[in-house]
């Protein structure tokens, strides 16, 4: 057996490395790709290095065509995060602090918001400088698994797995940090009143203050 075909042996036997079969990975792409505003009810549940148990939160996610995320933390607290353009905004009116940063002064939070920003909008070369990108699908089942490129592992880039089913009712999104400290949302798509009650642009203005 020569090294060529020897080569494309491993890949088919491989399929984890995220190339082997692009027609999957090009439809999970299209399909987490945004064309309209998309609402989702979630749950929260973080993993902390210094904390004694896990942290819970819940409330909704917004996100939009144009790259705008809102992030709506209803529970322990009302709390929204919030991305436009190339900016990040924090509002707490409980504690009574709003921040204002350019997402590239971000860090860490900054470039995770990114990735999912190229995904929405389908821009995988993006995705591509920094990832291994693999695609995997049993089922009605399907899972997108983001993994930092090795040459890359000391920019503390996270790994990301996004997972749902052909409904798109669900989304499963999980975060782990090179700490092992970990995020996962799992998240269920808003219903019309819901979707009525919130809004990005309204969001938006309250997270700045306008």
């Amino acid at each position: 057996m020569n090294v060529k075909l020897g080569g494309y042996l491993l890949l088919a036997l491989l399929p984890t490395l995220g190339w082997a079969d692009e027609a999957l990975l090009t439809e999970l792409l299209a399909r987490i790709r945004q064309t309209g505003q998309t609402q989702f009810k979630y749950e929260e549940t973080r993993v902390l290095e210094l904390a004694a148990s896990p942290w819970h939160g819940q409330g909704y996610m917004l996100s939009g065509a144009d790259g705008s995320l809102v992030k709506l933390q209803l529970q322990p607290a009302r709390v929204i995060m919030a991305i436009t353009e190339q900016r990040m905004y924090y509002w707490d009116p409980e504690q009574n602090q709003r921040h204002s940063a350019a997402l590239g002064a971000a860090g860490p939070a900054g470039d995770q918001i990114a990735v999912f920003r190229s995904i929405l909008q389908g821009h995988t070369e993006e995705l591509q400088l920094n990832y291994a990108i693999a695609a995997e699908k049993q089922g009605p089942q399907w899972t997108l698994r983001l993994t930092p490129k090795p040459e890359l592992s000391g920019d503390d880039l996270a790994s990301i797995e996004i997972s749902g089913d052909d409904k798109d009712e669900q989304r499963r999104i999980l975060i782990k940090q090179p700490d092992g400290e970990s995020t996962e949302y799992r998240m269920q798509k808003a219903t019309e009143a819901q979707q009525q009650e919130y809004s990005i642009q309204r969001l938006l203005l309250e997270a700045s203050g306008e």
